[in-house]
């Protein structure tokens, strides 16, 4: 089996319509997703499906090659994504049973929101928990008070946990831990990267003073350059909980190994306790690269939290430009069981959202 030919497809596809404005506003690009579709041929008939950012330099890589000459090589991502859809295929095997031991047939997943003011995310919380998510991430920022946002959703969808992802915009210690004291009384999950993660002290000294397990980013996104070794953050006891967000299959496998020699231990809330750290995964796109992620999330040991794979392309995204449905329930997603990533890209919504 060798790559013959790759498309690629530039597509832009809108937030739903209630959110368009809202997104603008917090700063995501207010026309939505603008990804490439990538369709890869081989010789023997099959195709793989990714979508992702411009990776148009790479397909020459590829062509002539078997895609299994590529595992584990983040340097093709998104391709990535792609190569190993057609290995599953080849292999009649579902893509997580590539990657090693598969640990859950069904993945936790979160509802998540940018830094809305709270009475819109009261609304979306609402939406999230008529769905079936138990978690919402939302992003707090110095433009809102994260108070009054998160007593906003408790308020409307009170068993509905939060998760509070500052990007290390509290900065000071004494800062975080007057929110901290405050959201308490709320039903918060956990407070994500409070404060600029090179802090371990700080963290320390946070950890030691609210019952609210803290959770540090590692990997590509917002905040991500002032990681500590998270080595140093499993022997320090500087947080709770991991999330992880790579460019790539090894850098993501790699991250989760890392948790799993920490001593598993329940933060002061009670939290999670695995054999080692629990972490969350975030895998953000269209359907083929939401379908990766949580492959990705059942071949991790200790990706127990919910993760932000599912949320954009099913709920924040006006279409997932895929033919199947994922099956979700009680805030649970079901892995895939077809060969490959178990999905396929929809031609006539590839039509409608190509850029011309």
């Amino acid at each position: 089996m060798k790559v013959t030919k790759v498309e690629a497809f530039e597509v832009r596809v809108p937030w739903v319509e209630r959110l368009g404005e809202h997104m603008g506003k917090a700063g995501m690009p207010p026309e939505g997703a603008h990804r490439f579709v990538y369709k890869i041929y081989t010789d023997d008939g099959l195709v793989g499906y990714a979508d992702g950012p411009d990776a148009r330099d790479l397909i020459p890589k590829i062509i002539g090659h078997s895609p299994f000459e590529f595992m584990l090589d983040d340097s093709l991502w998104p391709l990535q994504v792609g190569l190993y859809d057609l290995m599953g295929k080849a292999l009649g095997l579902p893509v997580c049973k590539l990657f090693g031991p598969v640990y859950r047939e069904r993945v936790s997943v979160a509802y998540w929101s940018h830094c809305f003011p709270p009475e819109v995310l009261a609304d979306e919380a609402r939406r999230a928990a008529e769905a079936g998510f138990k978690v919402h991430k939302i992003k707090i920022r110095p433009a809102h008070d994260p108070v009054e946002q998160v007593k906003a959703i408790y308020e409307a969808v009170p068993e509905v946990q939060v998760i509070a992802d500052a990007n290390c915009t509290l900065w000071l210690v004494s800062k975080a831990v007057k929110v901290a004291k405050e959201l308490e009384r709320y039903n918060v999950f956990c407070m994500e990267s409070p404060l600029p993660q090179q802090n371990i002290e700080g963290y320390k000294e946070l950890k030691s003073k609210t019952i609210i397990p803290l959770a540090m980013h590692m990997g590509w996104g917002s905040g991500s350059e002032w990681t500590p070794n998270p080595i140093t953050a499993i022997e320090s006891r500087m947080v709770d909980y991991f999330v992880v967000e790579e460019h790539g299959a090894r850098a993501m496998l790699n991250s989760g190994v890392l948790a799993e020699t920490a001593i598993g231990e329940a933060s002061a809330s009670g939290g999670y306790t695995v054999g080692g750290m629990p972490l969350w995964i975030e895998v953000v796109g269209l359907g083929p690269m939401e379908a990766f992620g949580i492959h990705l999330a059942a071949a991790m040991k200790t990706a127990v939290l919910p993760s932000i794979t599912y949320v954009f392309s099913q709920h924040l995204y006006e279409d997932d430009l895929i033919v199947e449905e994922f099956k979700f329930k009680d805030g649970e997603v079901e892995v895939p069981k077809e060969p490959g990533l178990g999905v396929t890209v929809d031609d006539e919504a590839l039509e409608k959202y190509r850029v011309r």
